[in-house]
């Protein structure tokens, strides 16, 4: 077993072999709860592999901006890059820049006005698909919302769309896999166990898809206004174009971080919004008031400042990506301690939003707190993380959500279909399940016939 890192605390609990793999896997929010009563830096165990979490957000900002020193690594990562190729949310400080550099004229400002009109057209059909009482799965509706969306930034020819329902199933065996094989000792996620088996099915099913997509699109050899079209034609440092391997990689990552985590923060969204009817209310009259009956388009967005706000309070309370690591490329100094090269580190955006030493009443739904007039420590609010590896697509995911709640709940009154709390299951997301509403349609509201659900 590796030594113990000399004046970190170690959180109590971890068993010979699999160290903190019970707690990690049974309720890993619980666990990481406990972590600050045993100092701002505090080792537990990944198997037999010692792991350094950071639970003050001053440090987490400090891993975070020096990404060369705290370099995409360990454990999650790795399992990322496994899962996804080797793009933009997992490659090394190495090839990071360049790759930027290829995604970034996708999400200019320009483009984002471009795709909020995708948005608007997707929001529409949505919000015009529900009927007078119907009763449904929150998030099985906004999975759906969420990859029809998001396959028309990305691909626009129809022969994608075979890869996008593929993503779209294999999506919770993939992200599931991601956290138990990372949390797994290295001897178990080499069993041909079930929830290792589902994971590569789901993996290499959506791998072919997406492989098989990248390979229509080059002997069409026509352009479609579109994410993919872009990189096909992107050129690199030395003026060559991508390869395969790049491209697959930076759409996989689009397409299944984009996918998942909307249609997660959109669920929370209107589950909270359920649970508060006080503020439901609130952004119905601010919504109405602009947009009247009719869809959200990018014009709107700086009029809808309570759904902007509602959607950053839910980003708060159940972060998308709730724990990620690091790895020290070289001996670090944090918090008076001595980090060797190496050295898996942990930061949970989920942790440190739920700290009542930096958030107030932190378990408590109040979209007010993101009032201008707020104060907040540095660091406290980090759902897309932060420094040069922040998340390429966070105005993406912010213009997309506001919209789509705006419309929804000018429209429609989210009300609870049963009282139990959803069921949270931590996987590379926090992924609600049991999320059921009735939808009431306002007076005046055009609706559609009624959806199978």
């Amino acid at each position: 077993m590796a030594k113990d890192l000399e004046g970190i605390s170690q959180a109590p609990g971890a068993l010979p072999i699999v160290g903190h793999l019970f707690p990690l896997l049974r309720d890993p929010l619980r666990f990481l709860k406990t972590l600050p009563a045993h100092g701002d830096l505090v080792q537990i165990r990944l198997g037999p592999q010692k792991a350094v979490v950071a639970c003050r957000p001053e440090l987490v900002q400090e891993v975070l901006l020096h990404d060369r020193m705290y370099d995409k690594g360990g454990p999650i990562i790795e399992r990322i890059g496994n899962a996804l190729g080797n793009g933009l949310a997992s490659c090394p400080h190495s090839v990071h820049r360049r790759q930027r550099r290829s995604l970034q004229p996708a999400f200019s400002r320009t483009c984002l006005r471009e795709y909020a009109a995708i948005m608007t057209q997707q929001i529409d059909t949505l919000a015009i698909g529900w009927s007078d009482g119907q009763d449904f799965d929150v998030a099985e509706q906004m999975y759906t919302f969420a990859s029809d969306t998001i396959a028309q930034t990305l691909f626009t020819a129809e022969s994608a769309g075979p890869a996008v329902d593929t993503v779209k199933e294999c999506l919770p065996d993939i992200f599931r896999g991601i956290y138990q094989q990372a949390v797994f000792p290295p001897w178990l996620s080499r069993l041909p166990i079930p929830p290792n088996l589902r994971y590569e099915r789901a993996r290499n099913r959506a791998w072919a898809e997406v492989s098989k997509t990248i390979s229509m699109y080059r002997q069409d050899d026509e352009s479609h206004g579109d994410v993919l079209s872009m990189l096909l034609k992107t050129q690199d440092d030395a003026g060559e174009l991508l390869g395969d391997a790049e491209i697959h990689a930076q759409i996989m990552t689009l397409l299944v971080a984009g996918i998942e985590s909307t249609a997660v923060a959109l669920t929370w969204a209107l589950h909270l919004l359920c649970q508060n009817p006080d503020v439901q209310e609130r952004l119905r009259t601010e919504t109405v008031k602009v947009l009247g009956t009719r869809t959200a388009t990018w014009d709107d967005l700086p009029r809808l400042d309570l759904a902007r706000r509602v959607i950053t309070e839910t980003l708060r309370l159940y972060p998308p990506g709730w724990i990620l690591t690091r790895t020290t490329t070289t001996e670090a100094r944090l918090a008076d301690a001595v980090i060797p090269a190496g050295t898996t580190l942990i930061y949970s955006p989920y942790l440190i939003h739920h700290d009542a030493r930096f958030n107030p009443r932190p378990d408590c739904f109040d979209p007010d707190r993101w009032l201008p007039d707020q104060q907040h420590m540095r660091g406290t609010f980090i759902p897309f993380g932060g420094g040069a590896r922040k998340c390429i697509g966070d105005n993406y995911a912010m213009t997309l959500a506001t919209l789509a709640l705006s419309t929804i709940v000018a429209q429609w009154r989210f009300l609870s279909a049963d009282h139990q709390l959803p069921h949270v299951e931590p996987r590379m997301t926090l992924t609600p399940h049991g999320v059921r509403a009735r939808v009431e349609c306002l007076q005046g509201i055009r609706t559609g016939s009624t959806a199978t659900v």
